[in-house]
């Protein structure tokens, strides 16, 4: 049986990192170093998976991407004194703070009103106690060091459902609700975690 978020197997609460402003930005003025905004497309990912609504209104017809308004979160220096609360060691105006995963739980409920929980131990057990009771839960791979959200547990096959928000990095460009075993899993997820709904 799989359990998970609310909206878990929804394509359209699935965000990609490689069509936002900052990141066609990057890309027209640097040397190939694009493709940073993984955690807030991946913050997105978890709350529309929740079934919150993260539209952004504007006073004209453009619509803002809702990560890219978390990206901005992040590079506004109004900000930096409290993402510098969160995390002393690792000044918001030296760091993307966007890669510092201390800075979500700060910045996401600024942005979109949810509350997360930025957590040391990324057990297995833990993200699966999470995923069952509907709380997607932003985890960050060893290789490469990118973020994914998981969404969803199948407890028959004991796999993680997550989406990618990098769906080039694979042969058949689909990063919406890939699966990691729990082998993979231990070998090569990094020792914290942000949950959402929290």
């Amino acid at each position: 049986m799989i359990k998970g978020t609310q909206f878990w197997n929804y394509r359209d609460c699935y965000y990609t990192q490689s069509n936002n402003p900052t990141e066609e930005i990057l890309r027209k003025r640097s040397d190939g170093g694009w493709l940073v905004s993984c955690g807030p497309s991946v913050a997105v990912t978890c709350i529309a998976a929740m079934g919150f609504d993260v539209g952004i209104s504007c006073p004209g017809k453009y619509e803002p991407q809702p990560e890219e308004v978390l990206m901005d979160f992040f590079n506004d220096p109004r900000n930096y004194p409290a993402l510098k609360l969160a995390r002393p060691d690792t000044p918001p105006d030296v760091w993307h703070g966007n890669e510092v995963p201390q800075f979500y739980p700060v910045a996401v409920p600024a942005v979109f009103g949810i509350t997360a929980s930025f957590q040391w131990n990324s057990e297995l057990a833990k993200v699966i106690a999470n995923l069952e009771v509907g709380r997607p839960v932003q985890l960050c791979l060893v290789k490469p060091g990118h973020y994914i959200a998981a969404v969803a547990y199948d407890d028959e096959k004991r796999e993680i459902i997550f989406n990618d928000p990098w769906p080039g990095r694979f042969p058949d460009g689909n990063g919406f609700n890939r699966r990691m075993t729990e082998e993979e899993f231990k070998g090569n997820v990094k020792p914290f975690m942000i949950v959402y709904g929290v």
